[in-house]
């Protein structure tokens, strides 16, 4: 048969094929899922001309605050002038961009002195720069799995990032080889290791995966345990930490035991600089079950791209076999200035002074919202989760209850904060996301959790009143 179609066919199928994805859209809006962007606002710093309504940031993931420093955007600038000052003829002239991937035009003395430097820094022989996080994730998650009868075994915790989850799926690895554990519960992962062993014919390769700071709770993983269990079976952890570059280090292990049952006995203080991450924190970067680590410079670093850390083999593996790198155009030499210009300042005096602030507003908000959540008593249906991080989380039943809150926190106080709806979390545990900064200031910590517990007791109070009015209908 014809494969031709006439152009009134095309019409009518581009318009059948529009019609199914509005009822997708449709299906979502009912369900109060819908995805939209959001009108863009300033900080309360910027000025008023710049926008309808100036807010306050406690949503973005800039914890120490770099992405809006002048300081730091000024550091930036110098270093780049001075490297295109140095780099190029005037004949030849500045690059905006990188020109192509790093396997053709696009790599550079900057990309190879900046991965060494990484690779020192994150204490492994080398390291791989990725344009994302979410790159990074999908190249080591699709790639490293590399049996081509597809029997290696993935165990990822179950709350890890919809990015690792993708680079699985991309991959060769067999679906029923993809297997979760229950959030950062040991034994459910030694469970989950005694099934792959029985039911494995051979004996596989293991990869647990695990994020150091989980970016929906803020609580982190137990990785030492972790790592030592999957040593004592022959596994392998590949930890992603985006939430916890910048956030934690050397210097401030303790901020990590906040409400925690962390252990940290075994940490040893190598001396250094902070802010290099969970793992740098509790001295495990040269454990002998970790395969590599993945750094995201778009959250405490305020810039952009990502960082592989791990062994020789694994780096060179990737620059083979990992498409996303293979086949993206390489980070513009501008974006390779400012990521080496932000781990300087993560690791200066100046980023300890910022950890410090990020540590005490979290101190103070998770004291403050214990208390006002307790005198609501035991009706009261809002949670504060255990995290000693900066990430904050409070759950919200319910996708309407959970926007109409935040919303109200927009309008009311000016807070720039944003319902975390199912089904990115489970049903029943939707949630307000809360970031604390080292640019916030006290006094707006202190309103922010007057507003939260304020915007609280008014639902509790409508909830109470429409559960009278419908007992009454009875």
């Amino acid at each position: 048969s014809s494969i031709i179609v006439s152009s009134r066919g095309l019409a009518y199928k581009k318009i059948e094929m529009e019609s199914r994805l509005q009822e997708c859209l449709d299906r979502r809006e009912r369900e109060g899922t819908l995805r939209s962007l959001m009108p863009i606002p300033t900080s309360s710093a910027a000025s008023a001309s710049t926008s309808t309504f100036p807010v306050i940031d406690f949503s973005s993931n800039d914890y120490l605050g770099f992405a809006r420093c002048p300081e730091q955007h000024h550091r930036v600038e110098s270093s780049y002038k001075q490297f295109m000052s140095t780099t190029y003829s005037h004949a030849q002239g500045p690059l905006l961009g990188a020109t192509g991937s790093r396997l053709l035009s696009g790599d550079s003395n900057l990309a190879r002195s900046l991965e060494a430097n990484l690779a020192h820094i994150h204490n492994r022989p080398a390291a791989l720069l990725f344009n994302s996080g979410y790159d990074a994730n999908l190249s080591v998650l699709s790639s490293l799995p590399y049996r081509d009868d597809g029997e290696d075994v993935i165990i990822m915790d179950e709350l890890v990032h919809n990015s690792l989850m993708m680079g699985v799926r991309m991959g060769r690895l067999k679906q029923e080889n993809v297997y979760t554990f229950q959030h950062n519960n040991i034994d459910d992962l030694k469970r989950v290791l005694r099934h792959v062993n029985k039911s494995s014919a051979a004996t596989p390769s293991v990869l647990i995966v695990i994020e150091s700071v989980y970016s929906m709770d803020g609580d982190i993983a137990p990785m030492k345990e972790i790592l030592d269990l999957a040593e004592q079976t022959g596994a392998a952890v590949i930890v992603d930490e985006a939430h916890g570059l910048g956030i934690f280090g050397r210097t401030n292990v303790d901020d990590m035991t906040l409400e925690s049952s962390l252990d940290i006995t075994s940490h040893q203080d190598n001396g250094g600089a902070g802010g290099t991450g969970a793992l740098a924190a509790l001295n495990l970067e040269h454990h002998p079950a970790l395969l590599c680590s993945v750094h995201t410079f778009g959250k405490a670093a305020g810039c952009h791209g990502a960082v592989v850390a791990g062994s020789n083999t694994i780096i060179s593996y990737l620059v083979n076999y990992a498409r996303p790198f293979v086949y993206s155009t390489a980070l513009p030499p501008h974006s390779l200035v400012s990521i080496q210009q932000s781990y300087e300042s993560m690791m200066s005096e100046e980023g300890e002074r910022r950890r410090k602030v990020v540590f005490h507003f979290v101190r103070m908000f998770r004291q403050e919202m214990k208390r006002g959540l307790s005198s609501f008593g035991k009706r009261c249906q809002f949670e504060l989760l255990p995290s000693p991080s900066p990430i904050q989380a409070v759950i919200v039943p319910g996708n309407s209850s959970c926007i109409s809150i935040c919303k109200d926190l927009r309008e009311v106080g000016r807070f720039d904060v944003y319902p975390i709806r199912s089904p990115t979390v489970p049903k029943g545990k939707e949630r307000i996301r809360i970031i604390l900064h080292a640019h916030n200031k006290e006094e707006e910590v202190h309103a922010l959790v007057k507003a939260l517990l304020s915007s609280f007791k008014r639902s509790m109070i409508f909830s109470d009143s429409m559960r009278s009015y419908n007992i009454a209908k009875l």
